[in-house]
């Protein structure tokens, strides 16, 4: 197997269950646990976010790694936030981590414009 076959391969199931633990996280938790509480879903949606940027490196490291890493980092902090948001508004962590969904959008903006200087160089 070619190192390249492998990344692609680990790229497409990292993306796929990280997709299936970021929208659908009660199930994917439940394998793990049988009755998860609203922080295991927040862990596992967090966990989701984390594999899908992996995901989006192993598929890009061959053709365009300094790209890839750019966008793989960029959708990691807008899942994040996003993710954050969500467990900030339901009450499963505190209103003091909007401080943190601040800094994920810092980093969207940042990432994302490096990604664009990337694409025109």
């Amino acid at each position: 197997m070619t190192p390249r076959l492998l990344l692609r391969g680990a790229a497409v199931y990292n993306a796929a269950i990280g997709a299936l633990a970021l929208l659908n996280p009660r199930p994917a938790a439940a394998g793990l646990k049988p009755d998860p509480t609203a922080f295991d879903v927040f862990t596992t949606r967090t966990i989701g976010a984390m594999l899908i940027a992996s995901g989006i490196a192993n598929w890009s490291a061959g053709a365009a790694p300094r790209r890839g890493a750019l966008l793989a980092n960029l959708v990691l902090n807008a899942l994040l936030g996003g993710v954050d948001a969500i467990a900030i508004t339901d009450g499963t962590i505190g209103r003091q981590a909007w401080r943190g969904v601040a800094i994920h959008g810092g980093l969207i903006t940042a990432f994302g414009w490096s990604l664009r200087g990337a694409l025109h160089n």
